[in-house]
């Protein structure tokens, strides 16, 4: 059996920040939550215009108890534009 490796981003928020972590990287500071996406897009871009699998995972913004699910994305698909 042939398993295929997933390149996997994920974006997440502690106290002000926003961080994402590519893979065994350690995790890149941003500012604002649309900078991190959209760094984990163009990252997630790049390695699946190479034929790679890729994996961005959009964990909720910390908040009171209204609870959003996490958003995956997977596969070789064109840009995702979020709310």
């Amino acid at each position: 059996m042939h398993l295929i490796h997933t390149e996997r981003f994920v974006v997440f928020q502690i106290q002000s920040e926003w961080l994402v972590t590519a893979g065994d990287l350690c995790a890149i500071s941003y500012p604002t939550r649309k900078e991190a996406e959209t760094w984990a897009f163009d990252a997630a871009d790049i390695l699946a215009s190479q034929g790679r699998a890729v994996c961005v995972l959009i964990l909720p913004e910390e908040s009171g108890g209204d609870r959003q699910h996490p958003i995956a994305l997977t596969g070789r698909t064109s840009r995702v534009k979020l709310n």
